[in-house]
């Protein structure tokens, strides 16, 4: 398979792409800058190109089967924050427009529901330091929900997504978010790149949020 991965370099994209190599898939890593990709991505190819120019990205990923997505905004960066659902929008073209009809991309666990119709982000014990990033990943989410013609898949992860080894002991599940037995919503980068490369093979859940968590 053939996958271009944006936001490559970041910390959860870099276990994505070591993800992807292992499994023996053809990678293109999409970069802001010509830095040298780090050594996790070697066999990798990379392709500098600014991901809000849509006729730029659509040849960035014209021949690949398959547009994945690592972006994500820090906290303290409110114009990246301000750019989660046109980015969205521009994968959405660029697929269009180069052929492609599989986009995964990473989500933020407050669009997931913790009950009927109510979502993780509008609980009032959601923190309110992570309350702008989780509003911009709910925007891109009503983005891709009004896309018919591709078959998208907003893979949201856990509550809590740390750096970790692989425990390999996580479900995935549709809409909701999922913990375990004593409420702990978690999930290490490593478990979330292996349930994310996962869905790129198998496309197990097409124009639909999932996440990933810890039984």
């Amino acid at each position: 398979m053939k996958i271009a991965l944006v936001g490559a370099t970041g910390k959860i994209g870099q276990e994505i792409g070591k993800e992807i190599l292992q499994h023996q898939h053809s990678l293109t890593a999409l970069t802001r800058s010509n830095k040298a990709l780090p050594a996790a991505l070697a066999g990798a190819q990379q392709k500098v190109v600014d991901i809000l120019d849509v006729a730029a990205l659509t040849e960035a990923v014209r021949g690949h089967d398959v547009i994945a997505s690592a972006f994500g905004p820090a906290m303290d960066n409110p114009a990246a924050i301000g750019q989660v659902a046109d980015v969205a929008r521009a994968l959405i073209a660029a697929a269009r427009a180069a052929g492609i009809k599989r986009v995964v991309v990473i989500g933020g666990a407050g669009s997931l529901e913790v009950a009927p119709g109510v979502q993780l982000v509008d609980i009032p014990e959601f923190p309110a330091i992570y309350k702008p990033v989780a509003l911009a990943h709910r925007e891109a989410f009503n983005v891709f929900r009004s896309v018919t013609d591709l078959d998208w898949t907003f893979f949201s992860p856990a509550a809590m997504i740390s750096p970790g080894e692989k425990k390999g002991n996580y479900r995935v599940g549709e809409g909701k978010l999922l913990a375990d037995a004593a409420g702990n919503s978690a999930i290490s980068y490593g478990d979330y790149a292996e349930a994310f490369v996962a869905e790129l093979e198998q496309g197990a859940h097409r124009k639909a949020i999932i996440t990933v968590a810890y039984n």
